[in-house]
């Protein structure tokens, strides 16, 4: 028996056999004699130890550092296009590598001044808020372990931390004990995992079925699905992703505060039924990407469940308010939702990518994604109702913990979502609400509600501009609507569009500030976003001094067009 303190030298006699025998193997293939046993190249120059890495740490910490820094004094969108950044990319693929310096000017010269500003107090944008440092700096954290949150076994602490933030979302929104979820990288994914469930329990299949072997049929064009018109485009994806067509998704009008007609939604039920189709799911929307509204969600549960459908709410945007016990009355019946979409990237202020989805029946999710590899270490058999059951290594059956939905259990990820390989994204999410807590994060979504009620009261005191939407959360719609001396519009509505884009357009050029336009009604509507927890009302008063500006210069330049 060998020595344990010493080294085993048969066990390198027997790799050089081994080297000996695959060189001689790779001599038969014709390899060239000069690549075999090739020097290596000179290592990355971080791999050279704990100093040289911890000095390339705190290059890019302070590179971080100057990013936030000049956000205030910069444009918040620089003069680019595609073109001109392609060229200032192009050059082949390195030889040989460089120095960290030279890379850390680029950065500093090429990438930032070529990014938008989203950190800025100026930026009103498409729902990326300034990213909280915490979670910037759990980023380094992720990539230093590299755990694939896939497997309990791979990812041990992951896994349980990813437990108990799913635990703290379910509870807050008011899911029961029963509740469960997976983090992913979006609500696209998380929308099109509710449709996968609402599909799979409406035609009463999963793959825990060990023996369900058989086709969809044609009952899958039977399935109908219903939204507001308002909803988010990843649902035009998930039908088509699912194998459905596009017209098996029912987009519905909304009323004048833009949530989903409830008539005209128990009208297309009604008529579907009538024609032999079978409703499938009732999408509910808390906060869309357009206004910001926020569907009556107690009412679409009671239409749900009245013809039998599964019930899913894309909270993507406006779940967040759930911190907040002063608005968290908005998204009263979220609570009877079978699946929620979340959206930690979003009013979370976590940093890309921090999806969800909660599920009413936690365990229906494992079943609908339930599947063993080979080199799964857990075995499987078949239950006495033809289920697949689980048991250890050491043979014994994974039943629930008492202490609640899957508290205790050997988690595995990947059986509860379409992702096999998973980032560790949970772990931001659990340092942010540990170090700020509940109600600061609460605080921060009531500050920038109140910020975009600051804005819509400045634009009422503007003759020239119409506000249109709820205002209910961040998002304020408006549009300039130019009028002569008496009151009435001086153009007509294409042209009124016009000048809408152009107003959008010349504030973005300018780089004073950046907001969006979208339709609303078939009309341009410009879109401000309040999604910034350093924000205060002096930014909204520079906004609004920056529109009306840009508004008077517009209009100055058509008058000498056209004296």
């Amino acid at each position: 028996m060998s020595n344990p303190q010493r080294p085993d030298h048969r066990a390198h006699e027997l790799d050089a056999r081994q080297t000996d025998a695959a060189r001689a193997d790779l001599a038969r293939a014709d390899v060239p004699r000069a690549d075999l046993g090739a020097a290596p190249l000179e290592a990355d120059a971080l791999d050279d130890g704990i100093d040289a890495l911890r000095e390339a740490g705190y290059a890019f910490v302070d590179l971080a550092l100057d990013y936030f820094k000049g956000l205030e004094g910069r444009r918040v969108y620089g003069p680019v296009s595609p073109m001109g950044l392609d060229d200032l990319f192009a050059e082949p693929l390195p030889e040989r590598g460089g120095s960290l310096a030279d890379l850390v000017q680029e950065c500093r010269s090429k990438v930032f001044p070529n990014t938008m500003a989203i950190g800025s107090r100026r930026y009103f944008g498409m729902m990326n808020p300034a990213p909280l440092p915490v979670g910037v700096l759990a980023e380094l954290l992720v990539s230093a372990m590299n755990q694939n949150v896939a497997s309990w076994r791979h990812a041990p602490a992951g896994t349980a931390i990813e437990k108990r933030v799913i635990r703290w979302l379910c509870d807050r929104f008011g899911l029961p004990e029963t509740s469960f979820g997976t983090l992913i990288d979006g609500g696209s994914l998380a929308n099109i995992t509710g449709l996968k469930l609402a599909i799979n329990r409406t035609l009463g299949r999963h793959l825990s079925q060990l023996d369900n072997n058989e086709p969809p049929g044609p009952e899958m064009a039977r399935l109908t699905f219903y939204m507001s018109d308002q909803g988010h485009y990843s649902f035009i994806k998930a039908v088509d992703l699912l194998g459905l067509g596009r017209g098996q998704l029912r987009k519905l009008p909304v009323d004048d505060l833009f949530r989903i007609d409830l008539a005209a939604l128990e009208g297309a039920i009604a008529a579907d039924l009538a024609a032999g189709l079978k409703p499938c799911c009732v999408i509910g929307i808390a906060g869309t990407t357009n206004t910001g509204s926020i569907d009556k969600l107690a009412e679409l549960a009671h239409i749900a469940r009245r013809h039998d459908c599964w019930y899913h709410v894309d909270a993507a945007y406006g779940g967040a308010v759930v911190l907040s016990d002063r608005f968290r009355p908005m998204l009263q019946g979220i609570e009877q939702a079978d699946s929620i979409t979340v959206d930690p990237h979003k009013w979370f202020y976590m940093p890309f990518s921090a999806g969800g989805i909660l599920v009413r029946e936690g365990d229906f999710l494992r079943q609908s994604f339930l599947v063993h590899p080979e080199y799964y270490m857990q075995k499987v058999q078949a239950g006495a109702d033809g289920e697949a059951e689980e048991y250890d290594e050491f043979g014994r059956r994974m039943a629930p913990d008492p202490r609640g939905f899957h508290m205790g259990d050997k988690v595995n990820f990947f059986q509860y979502g379409v992702a096999g390989s998973r980032r560790f994204n949970g772990l931001k999410l659990w340092l942010a609400l540990k170090l700020v807590g509940r109600a600061q994060f609460a605080a921060w979504i009531e500050n920038d509600i109140y910020l975009a009620k600051v804005l819509a009261g400045y634009l009422r005191r503007e003759p020239d501009f119409e506000l249109l939407g709820p205002n209910t959360l961040g998002v304020c719609n408006f549009r300039w609507v130019p009028r002569n001396a008496g009151g009435r519009p001086r153009f007509n509505a294409e042209q009124t569009d016009r000048l809408n884009r152009q107003l959008q357009e010349r504030v973005e050029r300018e780089g004073d500030a950046w907001f969006s336009y979208t339709i609303l009604r078939d009309r341009v509507a410009l879109r401000v976003n309040v999604e910034n927890r350093r924000m205060r009302r002096e930014h909204i008063e520079r906004l609004v001094r920056v529109i009306r500006s840009t508004a008077d210069s517009l209009l100055r330049e058509l008058d000498a067009e056209n004296p």
